[in-house]
């Protein structure tokens, strides 16, 4: 699963982009393309599903379909697995 912060053209929003999160890193790899070559691809993209305390998927994927060619900018981020531990270097020293 991917993080997308997708900022967008003309997106009356008030905040002029859009979070999702989608299963891979398709998305990315198509906007590079289409700043490389110029070739934008059509394509459906499956969104993430949250699970739920116990692994299981809450709910069937959904779709998700944006014009590639308005997309202005793109971030990624990649979940972590284990929310709130602190890597060993930034662990506050201990007395």
């Amino acid at each position: 699963m991917l993080y997308y912060t997708i900022y967008v053209k003309g997106l009356n929003n008030s905040t002029g982009y859009i979070d999702v999160a989608l299963e891979n890193d398709q998305l990315f790899k198509d906007f590079m393309q289409l700043l490389d070559v110029n070739v934008k691809p059509c394509r459906i993209y499956d969104m993430a599903v949250p699970p739920d305390s116990e692994g299981k998927p809450v709910k069937p994927n959904g779709k998700f379909m944006i014009n590639l060619s308005e997309v202005t900018a793109m971030s990624t981020m990649v979940p972590d697995s284990r929310p709130g531990v602190l890597p060993p270097s930034d662990k506050p020293a201990t007395h």
